[in-house]
């Protein structure tokens, strides 16, 4: 029995220092269909538009810093990004459709977030695929630091 034990909380052990569990609780998704996602912990290989959990930072008070979100990664260092009434462009191909719903709970107007920029040296865009996903195009850019793991949906 102690064995078995001691077994199960080395595998349980491994398993917590390898991948993490995503529960996506939200009514609206930002991955469609995709309620949740097992990020592997050794697996943070950039590929745009692939799914990745990454870390927030100063998105207080709406997150927590630490809250790990789910999003697809659409542009990398050296892209260009662009937010307009049209959608969000992303070295002129349309990644996103319009609409910026979540101007109004931070108390802007969507036309604060218009504009265009090229991605610097340690800077890649994360979005979700809905116009009420809170993602980069509110709050700009994450590190490669913020990016914890590669998710991969399971359900």
């Amino acid at each position: 029995m102690v064995a078995l034990a001691l077994v199960s909380i080395l595998a349980l052990e491994w398993f917590k220092a390898n991948y993490v569990i995503g529960v996506d609780e939200q009514e609206i998704k930002c991955i469609p269909g995709v309620d949740y996602v097992i990020g592997n912990l050794n697996d943070r290989e950039i590929q745009r538009g692939q799914i990745y959990i990454v870390e927030s930072e100063g998105l207080e008070p709406l997150f927590k810093n630490g809250t790990l979100l789910v999003k697809f990664l659409r542009a990398l260092p050296g892209d260009r990004v662009t937010v307009n009434e049209r959608g969000v462009f992303v070295n002129g191909e349309q990644v996103a459709d319009a609409g910026l719903p979540n101007a109004e709970k931070l108390g802007r107007e969507p036309a604060d977030f218009y504009g265009e920029r090229v991605l610097g040296e340690d800077e890649y865009w994360i979005l979700g695929t809905t116009p009420e996903s809170f993602d980069s195009r509110y709050w700009g850019s994450v590190t490669y630091d913020q990016i914890k793991a590669r998710a991969y949906p399971i359900l």
